[in-house]
């Protein structure tokens, strides 16, 4: 393959928009700091079945200040600490149903436990509400589901599911099924709201929905206050908590299954980071749910453990993102050309940056002794080249919470469990036709496959390779 350098265009015109694709730290900071151009008009099209595209990630402009400056302080590091006991909460739930693999040595894959856990984490972060979704059929939660699966974006080159006669009906279901359960949900918390501002009573407002309603009372200030809620607000809201539905199972949920997975493939680190927990937790397992609810803090103290999810980050990032060129501006690249954007889909792709040997000693390998290097050393990571959330002011909203939750899910599981991958284990057993009916979900996938070598690749959002097939034991002692 030729060597293409940090800037290069692709034409694949009539399939595809023209690209230029941007892979240096330099270049990188031109397009989402200095000069954030806007995001790609596509992105809001691939949105629009799940947001009715009303939502931050396709904003631009005025619009997108607005509305992010409504939802960032629910997001914010410092209130999210304060959710810790409910990540806690859904996270021991989650442990439960490892306990129960454990006890029937079965084979399953491990992103549907993950989806769940990620779904419950927004619904008690976003709404303040448990929906259930690891023990019960969440209807609002299977439908996002299913709304996923029919999303379209760069499938050009196979337009049966863009253009299935169904598809236009499937998806006004699922947004149905969707708007159903959040529209009496957010009336509700709206109600309550005005009852506070009517009576003056008041108690802390947790959930980042409360904390938009309080947002919008607040900017209100001043006026009679209405009976009821602006319709746009309440379905911008809706949309919001539609999105960051999505985005937890399309990234931090593919995320954690990563960090099992490379743990079980590194048992020295994995060694490592059951030390550091029982330093800063203890030796008795199960008191580090309680230790971390009483004080979230405690999760500033594992760097060894950040370390681990950050390289895992940066060899499994969950997501690339795209903007749109603009007239007039140019990237210009280390030797001073200049690289025209107007007209064309400008590619931002983590996964080969963080991959590149110019930025990163050893780059195919996991060594989270990188992110403990000091400035001098070799192994210290080169500033701007580690992209999985972006830069700038369109970096994620909800990287803290991420963070939060991978460190929390570390702490409940390592210690307790055993979990390896078992793609070879499966493989034998597709070739012998022996799962069992009641496994659908492993029989996906005719043959093994190996990308780089790595039986557990990327595909699709961002996921492991069949889902990440895994048997789990508990450990003695």
């Amino acid at each position: 393959m030729p060597e293409l350098g940090p800037l290069f265009y692709i034409d694949a015109w009539p399939f595809l928009t023209p690209t230029l694709v941007v892979l240096s730290p330099s270049t990188l900071h031109q397009i989402t700091q200095a000069h954030s151009l806007p995001k790609f008009p596509a992105i809001r099209d691939f949105l629009k079945p799940l947001t009715d595209g009303r939502d931050i990630v396709s904003m631009d402009g005025q619009e997108w200040k607005t509305w992010r400056n409504v939802f960032n302080p629910g997001f914010s590091a410092s209130h999210l600490m304060t959710l810790v006991p409910e990540i806690v909460k859904e996270t021991t739930v989650f442990c439960t149903l490892l306990r129960e693999h454990a006890q029937k040595r079965d084979i399953f894959t491990m992103k549907s436990l993950t989806d769940n856990l990620a779904a419950d984490v927004i619904g008690r972060v976003v709404l303040d509400t448990n929906l259930d979704s690891q023990q019960t059929n969440n209807e609002m939660v299977k439908a996002l589901r299913d709304q996923m699966r029919w999303l379209t974006f760069g499938d050009e080159g196979f337009p049966l599911r863009r253009y299935h006669p169904l598809r236009p009906f499937i998806l006004a279901y699922n947004a149905y099924q969707m708007n159903k359960y959040l529209s009496p949900y957010v009336d509700a918390r709206f109600a309550i709201h005005l009852d506070k501002e009517r009576t003056k009573a008041g108690s802390r407002n947790k959930s980042v929905v409360d904390l938009a309603l309080t947002a919008y009372l607040d900017g209100k200030a001043g006026e009679r206050k209405a009976h009821g809620m602006d319709s746009a607000f309440k379905a911008m809201v809706m949309s919001q908590i539609k999105l960051f539905l999505f985005s937890g199972l399309d990234t931090t949920s593919s995320s954690i299954c990563y960090i099992f997975y490379n743990l079980s493939t590194h048992p020295s680190v994995l060694d490592r980071i059951r030390a550091e927990h029982d330093q800063i937790f203890g030796s008795e397992i199960r008191q580090a749910a309680t230790l971390m609810s009483r004080d979230p803090y405690l999760l500033n103290k594992i760097p060894y453990t950040a370390a681990v999810i950050r390289e895992t980050l940066r060899l499994f990032p969950a997501a690339s993102t795209t903007r749109a060129g603009e007239p007039g501006f140019n990237i210009t690249d280390a030797r001073g050309l200049q690289y025209p954007t107007n007209g064309y889909l400008i590619w931002l792709v983590p996964q080969a940056i963080q991959r590149d040997p110019a930025f990163w000693p050893h780059p195919d390998e996991f060594l989270p002794e990188r992110w403990l290097a000091s400035p001098k050393e070799p192994l210290y990571p080169v500033s701007g080249a580690w992209r999985p959330f972006e830069h700038g002011p369109r970096s994620c909203i909800g990287q803290e919470l991420s963070m939060i939750e991978m460190k929390i899910v570390m702490v409940l599981t390592l210690r307790e469990f055993a979990i390896s991958g078992v793609y070879e284990e499966l493989d034998q057993l597709k070739a012998e036709a022996r799962i069992p009916d009641s496994q659908p979900a492993l029989k996906t996938g005719k043959r093994p496959r190996t990308v780089d070598g790595e039986r557990a690749y990327q595909i699709g959002l961002g996921q492991p390779s069949g889902n990440l097939p895994c048997r789990v034991s508990i450990l003695a002692g």
